[in-house]
């Protein structure tokens, strides 16, 4: 016997799951403060950040950013908790990922080193 099909939800009701990081989901976002992170295929987190009071307009400004998120095979996921304190839960989350990787920040929030040259060698 056929079941029928659930109505589909125009609005994401649960913000701690993973989605998948494209147009539709950042169009889906709200616009309030919260905290997100961002991370590949499987779920390593990549990035931690707050929405400055915006979480859509963060989300795709951070999405198009290379240097924060390169390419990667599979994509990327959000999730995010709405809270009116940033930075509180912010430092919450980055103790929390520090803790359980040897004080290691997501590869997203370090400030990368400048490229070097690298000149050819020359035989005498």
């Amino acid at each position: 016997m056929a079941c029928p099909l659930l109505p589909i939800a125009r609005m994401y009701n649960h913000p701690s799951t993973w989605r998948h990081l494209n147009p539709e989901t950042i169009a889906q976002l709200p616009e309030t403060a919260a905290v997100f992170e961002v991370a590949n295929l499987v779920r390593t987190v990549r990035y931690i950040g707050t929405a400055e009071g915006n979480l859509r307009a963060r989300v795709a400004t951070i999405a198009a950013q290379t240097d924060k998120l390169p390419p990667s095979a599979g994509g990327y996921y959000v999730r995010w908790e709405p809270t009116t304190a940033e930075a509180e839960t912010f430092e919450k989350r980055l103790d929390a990922f520090r803790t359980l990787h040897r004080g290691a920040m997501p590869a997203g929030n370090v400030e990368s080193a400048p490229h070097l040259r690298v000149a050819a060698r020359r035989a005498a």
